[in-house]
């Protein structure tokens, strides 16, 4: 019996393995290589059940790093913390290893300083561990860019002494373990002498490209792009890496070599995310060509994301018809436009409904239910007069019965929207009317949690609007719905009436001049013809063009007012206000 399942296990043949094991969990060999096989084919349930036995039956460090291993895979991090940290105590054979576990697991849950100290005491054991030190680069790599770069910093400096000492004769065959990856070490994966080509060769495809792009998120781009163009001929097989540089290049306005690179990785490896990357730059770019080809990248996002979707069946049939028949497919049919991302593409894209309205005999429209009253009233208001939106019905919750289905950014590639219409359609939201108020109010928004970890940056302080603003005489509202902050007095707080989306229409009513950053308010107070200042950071998204030349195709009478220099940008500011 024990025969056979050494014979399956050794030969890969887990699902074999497994169901021979089963039939003898009495046996401590037999459960072992239960848990061992479950781990392998990534059944959660199972490996920690049998681990638990496993480890009831004969709690060794190493039956309590398979537990720990199985808790972590199902999200028990306290019960693996605990575990892992006893044995870590005992100071045994298995030390070292507890403690790569233990520093992975607090690296899981953002206890990184902790994650820094054991990986600092791993190498000072075992420091020509070249996965070892990887590993220690890129703790901080998606937190703190400026530590993250330190430490690549570090390992590019031990590296080259490293190469030295091997040139000098100094160190001779140093050997370091393949991977850091628990079910490679388990099975005592093979050694490998660590050589000055090997050195340069993981230095040049692994962690300087790394090095590069952490320059590129500290807005060191001239380091950044010298970087990657001396990169170029050691990585022509890394699609990230070309991702990366592509990123570069699109930030310094070097839009066609941004394009080559874009092209470059999807020749390497045809992903979602290179897909819709290059569709954000073709986008950017504000040429009527370029955004056609943008909006077929564009639609990437969907067949990678089923999820993103309410229904992959619908959307696909409905990508089958446009294939055939183009935007004939959908004449004279009922047709589901659902929402699938943030509130401001949803206000944005809620003007490509006008022309989805003219093609089709009905159309059902589901925004997020934060927004159904909002848009559910405009309507109202607005085929009351014009009936640009006569056959368009405002759903609370998505229909059963409809032709076809398609996502609202998806419009302008189902509905052939060019660049040129998008600013000519009417947004289904009526303009307000203000009153000619003695003292003129300013609505002010700052801060998104969305942004806290994405590519742009959009965030602003308070303080930079509070002090650009201190001289001026105007009365000042917030309407910042979420962030750790404190208004002064003399500041409306608008925020606490506001339930839904129809409440910040309202309370926009007597606004005479929105400050804002990149957000969905952004979008609702342009929609409403308020007067809007759009504040942006040097590295904004593709919705307002080209970094040197920033301009809104969906919103052509946006003011944007990029910050670079925040001194210079608060008088821009004060001229733009004074100006308006």
């Amino acid at each position: 019996m024990l025969n056979q399942i050494y014979y399956y296990y050794f030969n890969s043949h887990y699902e074999k393995c497994l169901e021979i094991s089963e039939k003898y969990l009495d046996n401590i060999d037999a459960l072992t290589y239960a848990t061992l096989c479950s781990f392998k084919l990534s059944i959660n349930d199972k490996t920690l059940y049998y681990a638990e036995q496993l480890f009831i039956k004969n709690p060794t460090s190493f039956n309590g790093l398979l537990l720990a291993k199985a808790y972590i895979l199902n999200s028990k991090f306290q019960e693996a913390l605990d575990l892992l940290q006893k044995f870590a105590a005992k100071n045994d054979a298995l030390h070292d290893e507890i403690n790569l576990e233990l520093a992975l697991l607090f690296q899981m849950i953002g206890k990184l300083e902790e994650t820094e100290k054991i990986f600092q005491n791993l190498l000072k054991k075992d420091p020509y561990n070249l996965n070892l030190w990887k590993s220690y680069a890129e703790i901080y790599f998606k937190k703190d860019f400026n530590k993250a770069l330190k430490a690549h910093e570090e390992l590019c400096a031990f590296c080259i002494q490293t190469n030295e000492k091997i040139k000098q004769g100094l160190l001779v065959e140093k050997t370091h373990s393949n991977t850091s990856n628990f079910q490679d070490r388990l099975q005592n994966k093979t050694k490998e002498n660590i050589t000055i080509a090997k050195i340069e060769e993981f230095l040049n495809t692994q962690i300087l490209p790394q090095k590069a792009y952490l320059l590129f998120k500290l807005f060191k781009i001239e380091q950044s792009l010298a970087l990657f163009q001396s990169l170029q001929e050691f990585n022509q097989h890394s699609a990230q890496f070309w991702q990366n540089y592509a990123k570069v290049l699109e930030f310094s306005s070097n839009y066609q070599n941004a394009y080559h690179a874009y092209q470059k990785a999807l020749s390497l490896h045809s992903h979602a995310t290179y897909k819709f990357d290059l569709a954000y730059l073709l986008m950017r770019m504000g040429v009527e060509d370029n955004f056609e080809e943008g909006k077929k990248f564009y639609e990437s996002r969907l067949f990678y994301a089923h999820n993103e979707t309410f229904s992959a069946y619908h959307y696909n049939k409905t990508m089958q018809a446009f294939n055939k028949d183009g935007i004939e497919a959908f004449k004279n049919k009922e047709i589901l436009v659902f929402c699938e991302q943030g509130y401001g593409d949803t206000i944005m894209y809620s003007r490509c409904l006008e022309k989805i309205c003219q093609i089709t005999s009905n159309v059902l429209f589901a925004p997020q239910s934060a927004m159904y009253e909002m848009f559910k009233s405009q309507i109202k208001i607005l085929n009351q007069s014009k009936k640009s939106f006569k056959n368009l019905k405002v759903l609370k919750s998505l229909p059963k019965n409809f032709d076809y289905a398609m996502p609202i950014c998806s419009l302008p590639f189902f509905m052939d929207i060019k660049l040129t219409e998008l600013s000519q359609l009417k947004t289904p939201i009526k303009a307000h009317h203000r009153a000619q108020d003695k003292i003129k109010k300013i609505g002010i928004f700052w801060f998104t949690p969305n942004a806290i970890d994405s590519e742009t940056t959009r965030n602003f302080e308070l303080e930079f609007l509070l002090d650009a603003l201190k001289d001026t005489p105007y009365e000042l509202i917030s309407f910042q719905m979420q962030g750790d902050y404190k208004l002064p007095d003399k500041i409306e707080n608008r925020a606490t009436k506001i339930k839904n989306w129809n409440d910040t229409l309202n309370n926009l009513s007597n606004i005479d001049c929105m400050i804002t950053i990149d957000s969905a308010i952004a979008h609702l107070s342009l929609a409403l013809e308020i007067p809007t200042i759009v504040l942006l950071k040097p590295r904004f998204d593709w919705r307002w063009g080209k970094f040197e030349q920033p301009k809104s195709f969906f919103w052509p009478k946006a003011k944007i007012l990029v910050v670079k220099d925040e001194k210079n940008a608060k008088a821009e500011l004060n001229k733009l206000i004074k100006t308006i």
